[in-house]
């Protein structure tokens, strides 16, 4: 009996081992998309600058053609922009369900290894009261 319950509590401190690896993993992958968001806004922030910057010099040409592409261009990046955007919502949903998932796995898993030792103990003073 001492054993299994050396055992259970070994695998217990790897069940919580595995479930703080499991949060830290989540608040990284977390910060990762925050960070490529970011990442995404400022890039589309500065491009949609440059072809603004672009469209006022066409217009001050009298360059119709030139400053209406520069407007679909513009277009064209607040498109792109939604589209990575709506990308990083579906990663960041996925990640999300994952992480609870395994987190759940775990957290059973600790139940049970709980429930497994509580019953060695109740075998161990059973075994104690019959021996």
């Amino acid at each position: 009996y001492g054993g299994s319950s050396t055992f259970c509590h070994f695998s217990l401190a790897m069940v919580e081992q595995c479930l703080r690896g499991e949060e830290l993993r989540a608040r990284h992958q977390a910060a990762l998309l925050k960070l490529r968001r970011k990442a995404l806004r400022e890039k589309a922030r500065a491009e949609l600058a440059w072809l603004g910057h672009q469209k006022c010099c066409l217009e001050n040409l009298q360059d119709s053609k030139g400053a209406s592409a520069m407007a679909s261009e513009q277009h064209k990046v607040l498109m792109e922009l939604k589209q990575e955007q709506a990308e990083i919502q579906h990663l960041q949903n996925i990640y999300r369900a994952a992480h609870q998932e395994r987190k759940l796995l775990l957290k059973q898993q600790r139940e049970i290894l709980m429930m497994r030792h509580s019953t060695a103990q109740l075998q161990k003073k059973l075994h104690n009261l019959t021996g």
